[in-house]
């Protein structure tokens, strides 16, 4: 998990964060990350068999200790299954774990796409408005002067698509964090996902029209969130996530899926 400068010092400090370094320091890491990039590539198709042992050893040039310890890790996160006598083998994709930084920051670094990002914001579109609106029950004063803290940086001149990533995605953190719920807190990092990998095609910052839209749809989500306005908060969260459809691809924003159910909300 890596702090970033602009969370420093807040709650969000704590939120699960993408992979930053790009360095393989070890050769388990290094056994772990090719291996992973191997099977998300289709390089190692589901139900196919890892090479035996000796073979592996062999092609990355590492101990029984480091392989065993990177076929170990990929196991915890879904990708591959050992069983005596039969091998390893790799699991379909329903099985990984793909709120795991490490994966999410395998896939990114993979490359985007329109079906990886669709499948980004479909699931944003089911978490993120429902967190707003626990928020806006559970949240604490802690909570919107971070909010708070997170918007003003966001309104700050001189932005680059880098720059404007960090607030607005701290200010994501926040809503998350005063939802209460750990299960939403731990969806963190799909958010720094879908955020950095949209910028790449598009972002608020490149018109100032643009910019000033993406500001007052965050603001609206605080405003709600401290009026304790939990539907106002999550119709305000949806239109964000459609706001972040429209930068991911134009597209997708012609007839963007939102979805909306009844909440029980439980104090």
């Amino acid at each position: 998990m890596t702090i970033h400068e602009s969370v420093a010092g807040t709650s969000a400090a704590l939120m699960p964060r993408l992979f930053s370094d790009g360095q393989v320091r070890s050769a388990h890491s290094l056994v772990t990350h090719d291996i992973a990039l191997g099977i998300l590539r289709g390089d190692l198709p589901p139900d196919s068999l890892l090479p035996n042992e000796a073979d592996l050893i062999d092609k990355y040039g590492v101990s029984r200790t480091a392989l065993r310890e990177a076929i170990k890790t990929l196991t915890a996160k879904g990708f591959l299954i050992s069983k005596t006598k039969v091998g390893t083998r790799v699991l379909h994709e329903g099985h990984w774990n793909m709120y795991d930084p490490q994966v999410l920051t395998w896939r990114v670094e993979l490359g985007v796409n329109d079906i990886f990002l669709q499948n980004i914001y479909e699931v944003r579109q089911a978490v993120e408005p429902a967190a707003a609106a626990f928020a806006a029950i559970r949240r604490t004063d802690e909570h919107l002067d971070d909010m708070r803290q997170f918007l003003g940086r966001m309104s700050a001149p001189r932005h680059t698509r880098e720059s404007y990533a960090e607030p607005d995605l701290g200010f994501h953190q926040q809503v998350l964090l005063a939802s209460g719920n750990p299960f939403m807190q731990s969806f963190s990092s799909v958010i720094e996902a879908a955020i950095r990998c949209s910028f790449q095609i598009s972002a608020p910052v490149d018109s100032v029209e643009r910019l000033q839209v993406s500001i007052d749809r965050h603001g609206k989500v605080l405003e709600a969130i401290a009026d304790q306005d939990a539907c106002s908060a999550c119709e305000a969260m949806t239109q964000v996530i459609r706001e972040g459809i429209e930068n991911a691809h134009y597209q997708l924003a012609s007839s963007p899926l939102v979805i909306t159910m009844p909440l029980q909300m439980m104090t």
